[in-house]
């Protein structure tokens, strides 16, 4: 027996709450993309919910901290023209206005991301169990639904959010610092990149459990120590796809660091890019757990009846021949 199969022996089994439908149909891909085009309406609906939620994130950091740096840095009446590191004030004012603008970017960080994302992990439990039920088949309204998949997961995304939030905050300030020291120093202490490097290694396999765990917490009726174990196992199992599906979601979120760019990724992400994002993850969701719990625990439930059945003709057999031993016992006299 196989490692990975070892450890799917130890996932907990049980079937989704979803109706019934063939676990191995092909391009689950194509599938998210033809939902979300037949329920656009739908999608942009659920997506300006969520912006309700992503708004402290979205205030803090695409326009109070550009802003909060222009006027401390205008305040301090640093100077950044002309010939860099000529003339008397030039250096020490670089130096000092790159360690304020690094200084205040790790302060955002740290004291806003985490609960940000704590406010819009309610928002997004309800946005999964929208979507979840988009990619099912079965009749949404938003509204209505929205709300309910608040009632029902909040407190599994916000569990899951809390620690992504504190994951994401230390890989923010360790890399933030490591950029300011190379900056102004030109090097940085093995344990800044120690620090930098081990957060977002850890950020990157946090988000590849979050991937599975997300569309799973809203997919089956487990604990929740349940919940992390199989999503701990899937994305080990499914590490690749899992892999390059977070590195084609994450990419595109580097264009914010392109002056025009960034403004149509922000548009993009504020009408319909988080439904997007959020319907090719509860596909990929589906997938893990179709080909590993959903088929395990039908292949297990067949076993079980199969058992099941030849105990009974077992019984019946042993039943038959102790009624053929003593033909008159059990007779009336």
């Amino acid at each position: 027996m196989s490692k990975l199969t070892q450890l799917a022996a130890k996932m907990t089994l049980s079937k989704d709450l979803g109706p019934e439908r063939d676990y191995g149909e092909r391009g689950r891909i194509r599938k998210a993309f033809s939902v979300f085009g037949s329920n656009l309406k739908g999608m942009l609906a659920v997506n300006l919910m969520v912006d309700i939620f992503a708004l402290p994130l979205i205030v803090m950091f695409v326009f109070l901290m550009g802003l909060y740096e222009q006027n401390q840095i205008t305040e301090a009446g640093y100077s950044f023209s002309g010939f860099l590191g000529i003339g008397y004030g030039l250096v020490d004012d670089t130096v000092a206005g790159i360690n304020m603008i690094y200084g205040i970017r790790s302060d955002f960080f740290l004291y806003f991301f985490t609960p940000g994302l704590m406010i819009l992990s309610i928002g997004l439990a309800g946005a999964y169990h929208c979507i979840r039920n988009f990619y099912w088949g079965v009749e949404v309204k938003v509204f209505k639904h929205f709300f309910r998949g608040i009632k029902l997961h909040w407190w599994k995304f916000l569990i899951t959010f809390t620690y992504l939030g504190l994951v994401g905050t230390s890989a923010a300030c360790g890399t933030i610092e490591l950029m300011r020291l190379m900056a102004t120093t030109g090097s940085a202490s093995a344990g800044i990149w120690i620090w930098s490097i081990g957060s977002l290694l850890l950020g990157l396999l946090s988000m590849l459990f979050a991937a599975v765990f997300l569309p799973t917490s809203v997919s089956f009726r487990f604990g929740y120590k349940d919940y992390i174990k199989n999503s701990c196992i899937s994305s080990l199992i499914m590490f690749l796809p899992n892999l390059i599906l977070t590195i084609v979601l994450v990419a595109p979120m580097f264009l914010i660091m392109v002056n025009i760019v960034k403004y149509i990724v922000y548009f993009a992400m504020i009408t319909v890019g988080a439904s997007l994002y959020i319907m090719l993850d509860v596909s990929f969701g589906n997938i893990c757990n179709d080909l590993l719990v959903n088929q395990m625990y039908e292949y297990e439930q067949e076993q079980a009846a199969k058992t099941a059945q030849m105990q009974r003709k077992q019984q019946l057999k042993e039943a038959a021949k102790a009624q053929r031993a003593n033909p008159k016992k059990g007779k009336k006299r």
